[in-house]
């Protein structure tokens, strides 16, 4: 399978996972109420399922989640203070091409300075909200993750890059979540 794909199957699933998880429910319940069997959701939120679209957008729907298309040439990344949208940033499908927008002025709701936000500038500030490459324990975590590397893009997707020591924190355009949702409890 085309990596990209498997990458784009393991964040949907985690996603399940998180999103059941924060709803306290079980695998039951969600399977239950979306007509599946357990088994089958169980499979499906381990990635080792792939259902079919009604079954997806069905079990989507349980969760309170949805699916949007959105241009595949570009990502925006909202930069979040809290529930506050402070900065866009916008790379192309190739992340060579990046457009910054900022909402909020230099001060402690702003994570970047200044008016110019280069790519290396935001790939350091998404890599600062992930795990460390010299870790010992970096291969369990991804194996854990179901991520096949410790790419800071993969890990926001998975993550929005929340930390224990700020407010800040990532969403793009197709999602819907608040802090509250994300947050570390």
């Amino acid at each position: 399978m085309n990596p990209q794909i498997q990458n784009s199957i393991n964040l949907i699933t985690s996603q399940l996972k998180r999103r059941r998880l924060q709803l306290r429910l079980t695998q039951a319940e969600v399977a239950a109420q979306a007509g599946i069997k357990q088994a089958n959701y169980s499979r499906m939120e381990s990635g080792r399922q792939t259902p079919n679209l009604e079954t997806l957008l069905t079990v989507l729907d349980v969760l309170g989640l949805k699916v949007e298309l959105n241009n595949a040439a570009q990502t925006v990344y909202h930069v979040m203070h809290l529930d506050d949208v402070v900065a866009d940033v916008t790379l192309s499908r190739d992340k060579k091409q990046i457009r910054f927008e900022k909402y909020e002025p230099d001060g402690i709701r702003q994570p970047f300075s200044g008016s110019n936000l280069t790519l290396e500038r935001f790939y350091r500030f998404l890599k600062s909200r992930c795990y460390e490459d010299g870790r010992a324990d970096l291969d369990l975590i991804l194996k854990k993750a179901r991520l096949s590397d410790n790419n800071p893009y993969h890990w926001v997707a998975l993550t929005h890059g929340v930390t224990y020591d700020d407010f800040f924190w990532i969403k793009t355009d197709h999602e819907t979540v608040t802090w509250d949702e994300v947050r570390i409890r």
